[in-house]
């Protein structure tokens, strides 16, 4: 059996929602945490023996809303978290459900408009004023 995609069904491969591609060919795709595109020059050396396997190893480049290394779990939203103000997905203050790509907010805390205020963003940034 391949790792990652090679030899696969190509209807099947990476679940669906990607494309198999080289490492080469995925470096040149890479993508910062933001989402900026940020390329990456992987194997252009053939002699390099950090990057022998450019051509040779192959891997899913998931189209958006897809994650995994075949493409087969929902992205659930990022956030800011609200103490260090970093990207994580579900703020760092939920766990995303990949089967629905929604976040299961942490007690307390709920969708935010993307500055900590209430809104419609499902990524558990706003913390909830609790009854007690």
């Amino acid at each position: 059996e391949f790792m990652g995609c090679v030899g696969e069904d190509p209807e099947k491969s990476c679940s669906g929602h990607g494309e198999c591609l080289s490492m080469r060919e995925l470096g040149l795709r890479h993508k910062d945490a933001g989402g900026s595109s940020t390329p990456i020059s992987y194997g252009s050396d053939p002699n390099g023996a950090g990057t022998w396997d450019a051509d040779r190893i192959f891997g899913c480049n998931c189209d958006d809303g897809f994650e995994g290394y075949d493409c087969s779990l929902r992205t659930c939203t990022i956030g800011l978290d609200p103490e260090d103000s970093t990207l994580a997905a579900c703020s760092n203050r939920g766990v995303c459900d990949h089967d629905t790509g929604k976040c299961k907010c942490f007690r307390g805390w709920g969708s935010s408009d993307g500055s900590g205020s209430l809104g419609p963003n499902n990524d558990c940034g706003h913390r909830l004023k609790l009854r007690g």
